[in-house]
C-alpha cells in the first residue's frame, strides 16, 4: 500500500473510532472524543466537520458553561441509516416463522414483528427482506440469523427449516438489493449479544449453551470480544457430543432430557466439556429446557470432575430473543460500509 492509500486507511480507522465513541454515548465534546480516540484536537475537528457535512454526525447546542468558554457537543445521527435484523425461528411455543426488527444506528426499534410461517422457503426470506427494505429506504445493512449452520460464504448447510438448506441469502440479497448482508447461525449472534449486554468489564469470556425443548442444542463462545466459530464454522454443535448416558444414542439422550429426565447430567456434561476446553468466566444456560433445572444442579454435577476454583459463574435465562437481536444488530452495524470521506 502506498503512502496515499495508507493515509486513507488511517483516516477511515479514525472515523470509525469516532463513530464507536458516539455509539456509546448520547453526546460528547470534541475534546472528549479526541481523548477517547487518541487523536489530536485539530484532527478530530477536521474529521467531525466532514462527518457533519455527510450527515453522520449532528452538532448540538453548546454545553452549559462552567466558568469557561462553552464547548460544542456532538452526537451520532441515528437516522443516517437503519439496520434490518431478522432470524428464522422454529419455536414450538409460539409457532415457526421469522422474527424481524428494524433499528436506527443507536439500536432504537422502529419496527418489531413476528411473521408466522410453517415452513420458510428461500423466496419467503428474500421477499420479506425486499418488502421491508422497500418500505424503509434508510436500511443499509441486513443481519440474518439461521437456526442451523452456515459456511464462510453465508450458504446454509444445516437448518431446522429444510427448504433453506443449500440457499445463500447473503449472496442472493446482496445481488438483488445492493445492501450489505451478513448471515450467521443463531448461537454466533446470540453469544455476541450476551457478551455486549453483559455487565462484566472486558476482557472476559462467556459461553452460551442453548437447550430448547423441541430441537437440537447449540452453543456459542465469545473470548475477549471474539466469537469462536472454528475452522469450518461447526463449533458449538452440542448435538455431536458423545454424551455418556447408559449406552443411549445422542438423539435418545436428548429425547430423555426433553421429557425432563437426566437434564442435569446432559447439560452438566456439556458444561464440563466447555469448561475443560475453554474455561470461560461465565456460562449461560438458555432455552426452554432450562425450566427443569437450577444453577446449583449444574454446579454440583460439574464439581464431580472440575475443581471448584475453576468453575465459572452459571446463569440461567430461558429466553434469548433480546440477546439474539442485539447480536445481529451490533454485528450488522459493524459490517455496514460508510462513504469514504
Amino acid at each position: 500500500m502506498g503512502e496515499i492509500g495508507c493515509n486513507a486507511a488511517v483516516k477511515q480507522n479514525n472515523i470509525a473510532a469516532i463513530r464507536t465513541v458516539l455509539y456509546q454515548t448520547e453526546f460528547a465534546t470534541k475534546k472528549e472524543i479526541a481523548a477517547r480516540c487518541g487523536l489530536s484536537l485539530a484532527a478530530c475537528t477536521a474529521l467531525l466537520a466532514e462527518m457533519i457535512d455527510d450527515g453522520q454526525v449532528q452538532e448540538l447546542t453548546f454545553a452549559a458553561p462552567n466558568g469557561g468558554r462553552p464547548a460544542r457537543r456532538f452526537a451520532l445521527n441515528p437516522e443516517y441509516a437503519h439496520i434490518l435484523c431478522l432470524y428464522t425461528d422454529n419455536n414450538a411455543t409460539d409457532g415457526a416463522g421469522i422474527a424481524l426488527r428494524v433499528c436506527d444506528l443507536l439500536g432504537r426499534t422502529h419496527t418489531d414483528k413476528f411473521c408466522p410461517l410453517s415452513d420458510i422457503l428461500p423466496e419467503d426470506l428474500t421477499a420479506l427482506v425486499a418488502q421491508t427494505v422497500a418500505a424503509d429506504p434508510l436500511i443499509r445493512a441486513v443481519g440474518i440469523g439461521i437456526s442451523g449452520v452456515t459456511d464462510h460464504s453465508g450458504r446454509i448447510e444445516i437448518c431446522s427449516f429444510r427448504s433453506l438448506i443449500g440457499f445463500n441469502p447473503k449472496a442472493a440479497l446482496e445481488a438483488q438489493l445492493g445492501l450489505t448482508v451478513i448471515t450467521e447461525n443463531d448461537m454466533y449472534f446470540t453469544s455476541y449479544g450476551f457478551y455486549i449486554r453483559s455487565r462484566q468489564t472486558p476482557p472476559f469470556s462467556l459461553s452460551v449453551l442453548y437447550w430448547p425443548s423441541h430441537k437440537c442444542a447449540g452453543a456459542g463462545t465469545v473470548v475477549d470480544g471474539h466469537i469462536i466459530v472454528g475452522s469450518t464454522k461447526y463449533a458449538g454443535e452440542l448435538v455431536s457430543l458423545p454424551f455418556p448416558m447408559s449406552g443411549l444414542s445422542v438423539s435418545e439422550s436428548i429425547a430423555r432430557m426433553l421429557r425432563g429426565e437426566d437434564t442435569a447430567s446432559l447439560m452438566g456434561t456439556a458444561a464440563i466439556c466447555t469448561i475443560a476446553l475453554i474455561n470461560p468466566n461465565v456460562i449461560y444456560l438458555t432455552g426452554t429446557a432450562t425450566h427443569n433445572i437450577c444453577a446449583q444442579d449444574i454446579v454440583d454435577y460439574c464439581k464431580q470432575t472440575i475443581p471448584e476454583q475453576h468453575l465459572p459463574t452459571f446463569r440461567i435465562q430461558a429466553d434469548i430473543h433480546e440477546e439474539y437481536m442485539a447480536g445481529i444488530f451490533a454485528l450488522a452495524r459493524k459490517a455496514m460500509p460508510f462513504p469514504r470521506l
